[in-house]
């Protein structure tokens, strides 16, 4: 009883400091507005059924944060729920001790703690912020990120963002073992026979109708395209999918005018889902990837991988109506989206499905490998070329980079100042969206085929696949590379870029099973603060008010 008295005390202390640093003024002017970000429960209508999920908002109730890249970025994130988090921000160019990864650049922010971030901005454009801690993400604990500039803001008459997620009512810890148990069954099943890799996770060899992404040469545009084709591989069955956490059925409505330009900032915020993007009678062209500016490329059928950023500028034609923007998911046929309508249009049911007539195929190279970069990097020799062979034991639903699971003590090592050239050859038969933190790459050859592709921080590498990319290690610190389908990642199919002589206090491998080991339950979420502020604060006082 004493120790928790004392635990709940030293809780009040951090609140109440947390109130006392908002009071006090600054002494200049020139002192940068902190923006607090709080991790806490929230929540949400799935399906017509109300859940808990992890949310970080504003004290307004906004999610995420927008900031202007000349003002730099100074956010608190407050941690309000009852177990450690920490928070990552997808793709920014930072320092190394900013980038929010839990045993690699810091330490977690425990229950009832705040960290502070600060530093520079040098890019603008479309990114995310989300939880690098343990089975998070699958809990909806990120945000949209768009960071503004002035030419960011002359691109299109209006903008929306959109963020789309996978959402399943059985926790992520439970889907974890289910996809162990599965795997224990095949092996089962099997008799211990090896397999090769990616085999025995196949859903059917059976080929069957599948729409895919093709590229039109007599239009020079990405279309849809009907095949017969084996389903591809996909870890997990979802309930739903949702666009800025709601499903199709009870969509976003995005008001339009006639004859105007939109731009449609699409973020795969997802944990283990590759989307299709359907522009359906709205021509598109992509202009940017990853926050990264490209040369226009024409369709209606695009390809968006799991933490990937695509920005889309469409025009709303002069006679208005309705216009879909589906995202549908691969291997399935569950789709979500929002809906741009001009004012007066009504609305047809048939927009709504949550499902579609049609499985969606595979994620491929189709699209990858007609982007090219607008400001390519600079024309320099590769001074260090680093595999990355991405590997896989299914039989005990075990992921690896060059033949190791993390936790380890391998990295991938480099010097500053190199050029350095990154080949990712996947030998599963699963695609794998790899993210290198606090660096942006580009795509210099796929499957033997050089070009001068998109500028990226996250690539999406197909089946049997081989993709090469380059960049300029220029940004000194142990960086988080890994897979960021979150279960492969969580079983081992993470490592870390580390540059020479660089200080390492911060990564602590042998600490990370710790994250699986302390899961968010947001059922208790609310009854762990009220616990621990009992007796302590006057009734109707905020745990922390905003």
């Amino acid at each position: 009883m004493k120790s928790n008295n004392i635990r709940k005390v030293s809780l009040l202390i951090a609140v109440l400091a947390l109130g006392v640093s908002r009071g006090v003024p600054t002494e200049s002017t020139s002192e940068p507005k902190i923006v607090k970000l709080f991790a806490r429960e929230s929540p949400i209508t799935v399906m017509g059924r109300t859940t808990k999920v992890a949310a970080l908002t504003q004290s307004n109730g906004e999610q995420g944060y927008s900031p202007e890249k000349a003002v730099g970025f100074h956010v608190e994130i407050v941690n309000q729920l009852p177990v450690p988090t920490s928070i990552h921000w997808h793709g920014l160019i930072l320092p190394n001790l900013m980038d929010g990864v839990p045993f690699v650049t810091q330490d977690p922010i425990p229950p009832g703690a705040s960290h502070r971030y600060d530093f520079p901005l040098k890019q603008s454009g479309s990114y995310w912020m989300h939880s690098h801690y343990g089975l998070q993400e699958q809990q909806l604990l990120s945000a949209p990120m768009v960071i503004r500039s002035s030419p960011q803001s002359k691109v299109a008459d209006a903008e929306f963002t959109v963020m789309l997620s996978d959402f399943s009512f059985t926790s992520p810890e439970e889907i974890l073992k289910g996809l162990m148990g599965k795997t224990q069954t095949m092996k089962e099943k099997t008799q211990k026979k090896s397999m090769p890799a990616g085999k025995a996770m196949s859903m059917s060899d059976q080929k069957r109708a599948l729409v895919v992404q093709q590229w039109d040469e007599a239009s020079q545009r990405l279309v849809s395209h009907e095949v017969q084709a084996a389903l591809p591989d996909v870890d997990v069955k979802y309930d739903a999918l949702l666009a800025n956490q709601r499903t199709i059925d009870d969509p976003q409505v995005f008001e339009v005018k006639p004859g105007r330009s939109v731009l449609l900032r699409l973020l795969g915020a997802a944990s283990a889902t590759n989307f299709f993007i359907d522009t359906v009678d709205l021509d598109a062209a992509i202009i940017a990837t990853d926050g990264e500016d490209v040369q226009p490329l024409k369709g209606n059928f695009f390809q968006l991988s799991t933490a990937q950023r695509l920005d889309l500028l469409v025009t709303i034609p002069d006679t208005g109506g309705v216009f879909p923007i589906f995202a549908l998911a691969e291997g399935t046929s569950l789709r979500t989206g929002v809906l741009l309508a001009t004012p007066g249009a009504k609305i047809p049911k048939q927009l709504l499905a949550t499902r579609t007539q049609k499985t969606m195929g595979g994620v491929d190279n189709t699209q990858e490998i007609r982007l090219i970069a607008k400001e390519p990097l600079p024309d320099k020799p590769v001074q260090r070329t680093l595999p990355s062979v991405l590997g896989g034991n299914m039989m005990t639903y075990t992921w690896t980079i060059n033949g190791a699971a993390y936790p380890n003590r391998n990295s991938l090592d480099v010097k500053a100042g190199e050029r350095v050239a990154l080949v990712i050859t996947n030998k599963t038969g699963m695609s794998h969206p790899m993210h290198l933190h606090g660096h942006v790459f580009e795509v210099a050859e796929i499957d033997g085929q050089k070009i001068t592709g998109a500028k990226r921080d996250t690539v999406l590498v197909p089946p049997k696949s081989t993709i090469k990319v380059i960049f300029d290690a220029d940004n000194p610190g142990v960086w988080a590379y890994h897979c960021h389908i979150l279960y492969h990642l969580a079983t081992g199919m993470f490592t870390v870029l580390k540059y020479e002589n660089v200080d390492t206090k911060y990564w602590k491998p042998e600490k990370t099973p710790n994250e699986l080991e302390n899961p968010l339950d947001l059922n208790n979420a609310t009854a762990f603060w009220k616990d621990m502020t009992a007796g302590l604060l006057v009734s109707g006082e905020p745990v922390i008010s905003p």
